[in-house]
């Protein structure tokens, strides 16, 4: 009988979830009888042989985007307390982990989709089911912050972490344009093509952050594309009583991933 290779992927002990066996086929981790699985839709029969490269540095694809964003910037996460908003599988708290951190908030609003190797791990705090606006105080203040949300503008999310940040705490956000850039801006299967788009999104966003109160240390493109293909940017943040802030030239770092127009 023929099943789904994310299917297939989980009946035979390969990953823990569908969403996880997903992101291993995105990337180029997974074959099908000795070659690359390309899409998670492919239909496999029982006789073929599915394998996983064994070179998995992290249990999600946010772990090469916060190690982009650790080796981009003069940030240190080692004995820190850290938050990982919208933490998903768990990309980046395992990251932090790897990198010392003594304990990781991961707080996503989604249910069991956190690997289980962190559930068990008694550095993390698996606060699932739940929404990082209605978290009002942690048992420990963190002075370390990534945040990689779908679906939602960040400028929804950072008033909230702000306010459970430690003074000069640093934070990482991910800045996703196709969640950013308006309806009129996203084109087929969820592409911002537009530099101008990509551009307007960067000084929005990091405007909002630097009233709110974070200022801006820098922003680089982030080392891994969006599922559907968008380029994202990772922003270096830090909780200041006066930030005070020159912003990057947006329009070279989005021309130098190749957008135009």
């Amino acid at each position: 009988m023929e099943t789904r290779a994310d299917i297939a992927m989980m009946e035979r002990g390969l990953c823990k979830s569908r969403s996880r066996a997903k992101m291993l086929i995105a990337e180029g981790k997974v074959t099908l009888n000795g070659n690359p699985l390309q899409k998670a839709s492919v239909m496999v029969e029982e006789t073929d042989v599915l394998s996983l490269s064994d070179d998995l540095q992290y249990v999600g694809r946010g772990g090469l985007k916060m190690e982009g964003a650790l080796q981009n910037f003069p940030i240190s996460v080692n004995g820190r307390i850290c938050m990982d908003v919208g933490a998903s599988t768990g990309g980046f708290t395992d990251c932090m982990l790897q990198n010392g951190a003594q304990k990781v908030y991961a707080i996503d609003v989604g249910k069991g989709q956190l690997d289980e190797s962190l559930c068990r791990n008694l550095k993390v705090v698996n606060m699932e089911n739940t929404d990082i606006r209605f978290v009002e105080t942690l048992p420990e203040i963190p002075d370390f912050c990534g945040i990689d949300v779908s679906f939602i503008s960040l400028k929804l999310v950072l008033p909230a972490v702000y306010r459970l940040l430690a003074e000069k705490a640093e934070c990482i956000a991910l800045i996703k344009p196709q969640f950013e850039a308006g309806r009129q801006n996203i084109g087929k299967h969820g592409l911002v093509k537009s530099a101008k788009a990509h551009i307007q999104v960067l000084q929005d966003v990091t405007a909002f952050a630097q009233d709110m109160g974070f200022q801006v240390q820098g922003v680089c493109v982030s080392p891994v594309q969006g599922g559907s293909g968008n380029i994202e940017y990772l922003a270096y943040l830090t909780k200041s009583i006066f930030p005070e802030t020159v912003l990057p030239d947006f329009r070279t770092l989005v021309y130098s991933t190749g957008l135009r127009g």
